[in-house]
């Protein structure tokens, strides 16, 4: 549905290297949260768009990070705690032992992790209206109530509205981000400025501008997009549901 001008054989080699990278994302995830920091920042060969990113943290207006499922996101985490009170929001496993685990090994190079709850939004917009920076996964499909649909490849996906509220009150800078996974246990680091419509005050150009982002992250590499987590999920009323 995504790429319908792929014939078969390129379509069977996409799939065949999206199940390589998901399996380099679990087998390389403990390295990333036990691994010494300044060893695994070691690793990233080259970042694309640093000097934009910097002057718009020179700003002091406040950076948002869009950071979809793409490439190696664990590694972009801990490459982005070097910013001085960097936070990230992310969704608390329901295991607590996992979740002490994530929490201690996520944050240990200096950044702030903010858990996805009802005072989540309260925080996220202090942090960055105050010119702090903040790290968001622009491309889970929302709670009702919590989302709008928009275009996505081509096919209407339930996208959640919280960035681009949070970017239109605080007038922060947005950018998506995204960590492409380079042959042997290399990186390679991707800013890149969203669209001004994502910050605007039209909601549903808003969230399409959203997904038009997060397709430019997938653009870099396909393959390395994490097409196994259900997108489509949620469906405009009437539609048939999408996955069998």
């Amino acid at each position: 549905m995504c790429f319908p001008d792929l014939d078969t054989d390129e379509r069977q080699a996409l799939i065949r290297e999206s199940f390589v990278h998901y399996v380099a994302a679990v087998l390389e995830a403990g390295h990333n949260w036990y691994s010494p920091v300044e060893s695994l920042r070691a690793r990233c060969d080259e970042v694309v768009g640093q000097d934009q990113f910097d002057a718009a943290l020179a700003t002091g207006k406040g950076v948002m990070l869009l950071a979809p499922h793409c490439g190696a996101w664990e590694y972009l985490g801990i490459h982005l705690q070097h910013i001085p009170e960097f936070a990230i929001l992310y969704k608390p496993p329901e295991d607590p032992r996992l979740h002490q685990a994530l929490v201690e090994r996520r944050k240990r190079a200096g950044g702030t992790m903010i858990p996805a709850n009802p005072g989540a939004v309260r925080s996220l917009f202090a942090h960055l209206k105050k010119g702090g920076s903040a790290g968001v996964l622009p491309d889970q499909d929302p709670s009702k109530g919590q989302g709008r649909f928009a275009p996505f490849f081509g096919v209407p996906a339930f996208t959640g509205v919280l960035a681009p509220r949070l970017a239109n009150k605080t007038g922060c800078h947005v950018f998506f981000g995204v960590c492409e996974r380079l042959p042997k246990g290399r990186y390679r680091i991707h800013y890149l400025r969203a669209d001004e419509t994502v910050g605007g005050d039209d909601l549903d150009a808003a969230v399409a501008g959203v997904n038009r982002g997060v397709e430019q992250c997938v653009r870099i590499d396909p393959a390395q997009y994490l097409w196994s987590y259900r997108r489509f999920k949620t469906r405009p009323e009437g539609e048939p549901p999408f996955y069998q």
